[in-house]
C-alpha cells in the first residue's frame, strides 16, 4: 500500500464528511467519542501497514481516521450562543457595547463598518466579535482603538436569497448593530442615548463607559500593534494614489494593489461584473499570479526554479502590504499554490498538494467551503488549471504566444470552464463575454499594477517624478477601463439564469469529469517552458 492511496483515502473522506456536515451542524457531537475514533484509525493505518496484503483495512483505517477528524472539526467550529457571548444578547433592543476596533475598518461612500470584539455589553463581560454600520462617517476610529456603540443590538437575518447570517458566520461574526452611534471609549454616554427607552440611568452607564482613557498604539498588544502598522501602511499608500490618480482610476489601482473598493463607481461595478472582470479588483489568485509573473519575468536570467523563491518572498511582502486579512493570505497561498503544482510537472503531486492546502484551510474553519464563495471559485479555478490546461494546450497551439495570448487563453478557458457552472448556482449569472475580456486585459492589468506600484513608491521620494511615472499606469487603467465599458454594451454580453438547481451542477462536473479522464488517458502532464509563466486569469 503506497503512502499516496492513504492520503487520498483520507482527504477524500475529511473533506466530504465536512461538504455534508454544513447540514448538520451541533455542537452535541461527542469530540472525545470521534477524537478516540481518529486515534484507532490512526493506529490502525500504522498497524496494517506493517503487515502485507491489508490494502482494503488500510484504506478503510484511513478513511475512518479522515470522517473522524472532519467530525471534531465541525464541532469545534460550531458556534453555541452563552451568557458569555456578544449575541446572546443579540435580541433587538437597544444597548451599549464597549469593545477593540479587531478588523480594518470598512469605509464606503455613505457608511463606515466596524468588526470590534465586544468586552462589555450592558454592563456585562462578554466576547465575541459585532458588526457596527455608523453611518456618521466621523470622526474616523483606526483598528485598535476602544470605542463605545449604542444602538439596537440584533442577530444578523436573510437579505431576500442571501443567507447574510452564513456570511458573517465565516468571519465569526454573529450579532451586529445595523445603525450605531460610536464614540471614543472614555466619553461620556447621554442618558437618551441608553438603550433607548429609558430602562438605564446616565450614572450606570458612565460607571462602565469611562473605563480608562482609549488606548494607545504603544498600549496595545504586539498583534494589535503590528497589525495596525499595517493598515496604516496600507491608507497611506492609498492617500498618496489618491494625490496622484484621479477617479475612477485611483479606486481601480487600489483595488488591483490593494483590493479596497470603496471609490470605484456602481456603475464601472457593474460593468466589471457583466464582463467577468471582477476578480482583477479584489485580491485574488489573479492579482498573486500577476506578482509572481513580473517577479519570475524581471529574474529571466535564473533557472525557473530559483526565480520562485523570490517570487513568493515578494508575494508575502505584498500581502503585508494589503494587510495581512484571512482572504489575502488565502488568495496568496492559493496562487501559489497553482504556480507550484504547474511547476511539479506531475499530475498526481499536483492534485495531493491541493488536496492537503484545502485540508489544512477549512481544519482551521471550515465555513471557508460552506459559505466563502471566493474561496470555492479559486479552488475551482486551480483544479480547472491543473486538470483542463494540458488537455486545452493542444487545441490552442495556432494562438499566437505574443504577449502570452496563448497562455491567458489557455488558462482563462482552463479555469472558467469549472467555475462558470458555480458562478451561475451562485449568482444566476454568467459572463459570456468573459474570456475575450480576460485576454485583452491579460496584458494591461500587470503593466498597471507594474508601473502604478512604481510611481506610488517613486512618488514618495519625488512627487514629480512620481507622476511622470504614473502617466504610464494611467493609460493601461483607462485602457482596461474603457474594455470593461465598451464589451459590456455588446448584446449578450452576460445572461441572466435564474434558478439553476443543484441536480443540473452535479451532472456538468460528472460529465467534465468523464471528459477529462477519457482525454488524459493519452495525454502526458506538460512541464510549462521556463520561459512563459502561466497567469490564473480565471482566479
Amino acid at each position: 500500500m503506497r503512502p499516496h492511496h492513504l492520503s487520498i483515502a483520507f482527504l477524500i473522506s475529511f473533506l466530504l464528511t465536512v461538504f455534508f456536515l454544513q447540514y448538520w451542524q451541533l455542537p452535541q457531537y461527542p469530540q472525545q467519542l470521534w477524537i478516540l475514533v481518529g486515534l484507532l484509525g490512526f493506529f490502525g493505518i500504522l498497524g496494517l501497514l506493517l503487515q502485507e496484503g491489508h490494502r482494503t483495512g488500510s484504506l478503510i483505517a484511513a478513511g475512518t481516521f479522515g470522517l473522524a477528524i472532519a467530525f471534531t472539526t465541525v464541532a469545534r467550529t460550531t458556534h453555541v450562543p452563552s451568557p458569555h457571548t456578544i449575541d446572546w444578547y443579540a435580541t433587538g433592543k437597544h444597548g451599549t457595547v464597549i469593545g477593540t476596533i479587531a478588523r480594518e475598518p470598512d469605509t464606503r461612500p455613505l457608511v463606515t463598518k466596524y468588526t470590534i470584539a465586544a468586552q462589555i455589553v450592558n454592563n456585562i463581560p462578554v466576547q465575541g466579535l459585532v458588526l457596527i454600520n455608523d453611518y456618521a462617517q466621523f470622526p474616523e476610529y483606526k483598528y485598535g482603538e476602544e470605542i463605545t456603540v449604542t444602538g439596537k443590538l440584533e442577530r444578523p437575518d436573510k437579505i431576500e436569497n442571501f443567507e447574510y447570517d452564513k456570511y458573517l458566520s465565516r468571519y465569526g461574526i454573529y450579532s451586529v448593530m445595523y445603525r450605531g452611534h460610536v464614540q471614543e471609549k472614555n466619553e461620556e454616554v447621554r442618558s437618551d442615548e441608553c438603550w433607548g427607552s429609558g430602562e438605564c440611568t446616565q450614572e450606570k452607564i458612565i460607571s462602565y463607559v469611562k473605563i480608562g482613557t482609549p488606548t494607545s498604539s504603544k498600549e496595545l498588544p504586539r498583534f494589535f500593534a503590528i497589525k495596525s502598522f499595517l493598515y496604516s501602511l496600507k491608507s497611506r499608500f492609498e492617500e498618496q494614489i489618491n494625490r496622484i490618480f484621479p477617479e475612477p482610476h485611483a479606486s481601480l489601482l487600489a483595488g488591483l494593489l490593494t483590493g479596497s473598493r470603496r471609490g470605484i463607481p456602481e456603475h464601472l461595478l457593474d460593468d466589471f461584473n457583466a464582463t467577468g472582470l471582477t476578480h482583477i479588483i479584489a485580491i485574488s489568485g489573479y492579482n498573486i499570479t500577476i506578482i509572481l509573473a513580473i517577479i519570475s519575468g524581471s529574474l529571466f536570467f535564473l533557472p525557473l526554479r530559483r526565480r520562485f523563491i523570490p517570487a513568493t518572498i515578494a508575494i508575502v511582502l505584498f500581502t503585508i502590504l494589503v494587510g495581512a486579512e484571512a482572504s489575502v493570505v488565502r488568495a496568496a497561498i492559493m496562487g501559489i499554490l497553482g504556480l507550484l503544482a504547474l511547476h511539479t510537472g506531475r499530475q498526481k503531486e499536483s492534485r495531493l498538494l491541493i488536496l492537503w492546502t484545502l485540508f489544512f484551510m477549512l481544519a482551521y474553519n471550515p465555513k471557508y467551503l460552506w459559505y466563502d464563495a471566493g474561496f470555492q471559485l479559486s479552488f475551482l479555478a486551480i483544479l480547472g488549471l491543473i486538470e483542463l490546461s494540458p488537455i486545452l494546450a493542444p487545441y490552442l497551439k495556432h494562438v499566437p504566444h505574443t504577449f502570452a495570448i496563448n497562455e491567458s487563453l489557455q488558462m482563462t478557458l482552463a479555469s472558467q470552464w469549472f467555475a462558470i457552472p458555480w458562478i451561475a448556482y451562485l449568482f444566476g449569472r454568467i459572463s459570456l463575454i468573459s474570456p475575450l475580456a480576460n485576454i485583452l486585459v491579460a496584458l494591461p492589468v500587470p503593466l498597471a499594477m507594474l508601473f502604478g506600484f512604481i510611481g506610488v513608491t517613486v512618488s514618495f521620494l519625488s512627487f514629480p517624478l512620481g507622476q511622470i511615472i504614473s502617466y504610464i499606469a494611467w493609460f493601461f487603467l483607462e485602457f482596461v477601463i474603457q474594455i470593461a465599458v465598451y464589451l459590456s454594451r455588446v448584446p449578450f454580453a452576460s445572461l441572466d439564469i435564474p434558478g439553476v438547481n443543484s441536480a443540473s451542477v452535479i451532472a456538468y462536473y460528472v460529465f467534465l469529469v468523464l471528459w477529462i479522464t477519457t482525454h488524459t488517458q493519452t495525454l502526458s502532464f506538460p512541464k510549462p517552458s521556463p520561459s512563459k509563466l502561466p497567469s490564473l486569469s480565471g482566479m
